[in-house]
């Protein structure tokens, strides 16, 4: 499954992290990112198995600015 965070519109509010920490990560002064065992390159984007699918989409619901999606 494939995730994605538009790093631009993240406000490092940590709700992500908070609720799925296995799979988002968020640094000192830096956007959410997709922690470096599921990303694909690119610290926005990354590929999730299924056992993580649902956490990866209650950090995306509680995202205030809705910059988190799965598919």
């Amino acid at each position: 499954m494939k995730v994605t965070i538009d790093r631009e519109g993240c406000i490092e509010c940590g709700s992500c992290v908070t609720t799925c920490a296995e799979v988002f990560e968020l640094q000192d002064g830096e956007k959410a990112s997709v922690v470096e065992k599921y990303r694909t390159g690119d610290p926005s984007q990354g590929e999730i198995g299924d056992e993580l699918v649902s956490c990866a989409r209650e950090a995306a619901d509680a995202c205030p600015v809705v910059v988190i999606s799965v598919e």
